[in-house]
């Protein structure tokens, strides 16, 4: 790529597209400037670098997407900002723009009705907190059920379930491919709920809540109190010793739900009525979302990794009690670090989730 097409990149609001397009624009919520919150945790209340999204819903007309609604309605000009779930330099648009649009040259798909964009991600984690916590905005917005969703053709079915049971029939859903990014006429996008920056993590509450609530209420069922969340199968980030530490939880009446091939009621049912639930972190961890405000999440992660949605998101705006655990981590030449393999001390997880049971009563 020049560098004539580079500079033309740029962070620029989609308050300012709609703007110079003569498109509405809602702000659905303003947001504030809260730095910190108190979360619960088995080691005491600590204080975790926080504050609310500002959310907002805007049609464009005329524009390419890409990949998580970094958008584009001239050649050249990118809308990043507030889109995607962190900030991003654009150096990174860069590339992704390179990838689309500067390879062979294929068509173009072309959606000519009015739309809500939604894009989805295959990773658990991902979908749950930056792309299902959208579709409260949409509804806020009034537009989720007057037009088509559109999403990437690769979701797996069991993430459109999770769109089925918000209230999002099947038949309303458009699936466009990931790459070449498509061509909208008329869109509807909205801002990311949660994103973070390099020291702080932002939420849209009111969006967590109005999905979780929504998706309890229409899961219906009762699961396990104690529920193992384990990574059998898993290729990267495996717990080496993971059978001794099953050995251990079964002990205690663990239930270690299989995910494989279940609905998204089905996947919700095993965590809503957990009262404590042990996690291996990864993206499935993300199901702890739906476990009740009183649930004790206790979290085995690589030392690295200090902060990141997943659970830990959620626990900072349900009120859980959540806590980690340090691993140790397995060295491999062959991987990339975040994804080594680990290893745990049972001791110290034993202590911990003893002292949770008796706590909880269970």
């Amino acid at each position: 790529m020049d560098n004539e097409v580079q500079l033309k990149l740029g962070h620029v609001p989609l308050e300012a597209v709609c703007a110079e397009q003569g498109q509405p624009f809602i702000h659905i919520s303003p947001g504030n400037k809260d730095l910190t919150r108190t979360l619960k945790c088995f080691g005491g209340d600590i204080q975790a670098p926080y504050r609310a999204t500002p959310m907002y819903c805007g049609r464009v007309r005329d524009v390419v997407i890409f990949g998580r609604s970094y958008i584009t309605y001239e050649p050249g000009l990118a809308v990043l900002r507030g889109q995607a779930h962190r900030d991003h330099d654009i150096g990174e648009f860069v590339r992704f723009y390179v990838n689309d649009i500067m390879q062979e040259q294929r068509s173009r798909p072309e959606v000519m009705e009015e739309c809500c964009f939604l894009g989805g991600q295959n990773n658990f984690g991902h979908f749950i907190f930056d792309f299902l916590c959208r579709l409260p905005a949409f509804e806020r917005a009034g537009v989720l059920h007057r037009f088509p969703l559109v999403v990437h053709d690769d979701l797996d079915d069991v993430w459109l379930s999770f769109l089925e049971l918000y209230g999002v029939a099947r038949e309303r859903i458009i699936k466009v491919p990931r790459l070449p990014a498509s061509h909208y006429k008329s869109d509807w996008i909205t801002a990311c709920p949660n994103v973070y920056t390099s020291d702080t993590y932002s939420f849209w509450d009111d969006g967590i809540h109005d999905m979780r609530r929504k998706l309890l209420a229409n899961s219906g069922g009762v699961g396990p109190e104690k529920v193992f969340l384990g990574r059998r199968g898993a290729r990267h980030r495996r717990l080496v010793n993971e059978d001794e530490l099953w050995a251990f939880l079964e002990s205690r009446g663990f239930a270690y739900p299989d995910f494989t091939g279940l609905t998204a009621a089905e996947h919700i049912r095993q965590v809503r009525s957990a009262k404590v639930i042990v996690s291996i972190a990864g993206a499935g961890s993300t199901i702890t979302y739906f476990a009740p405000e009183n649930c004790a999440i206790i979290e085995l992660c690589p030392p690295g990794i200090a902060g990141g949605f997943a659970s830990l998101g959620g626990a900072t705006v349900i009120g859980q009690t959540f806590g980690r655990i340090p691993t140790e981590i397995v060295k491999d030449d062959t991987k990339q670090m975040i994804d080594f393999d680990m290893t745990i001390d049972i001791a110290v997880v034993s202590q911990i989730v003893d002292g949770e049971l008796r706590r909880q009563g269970i």
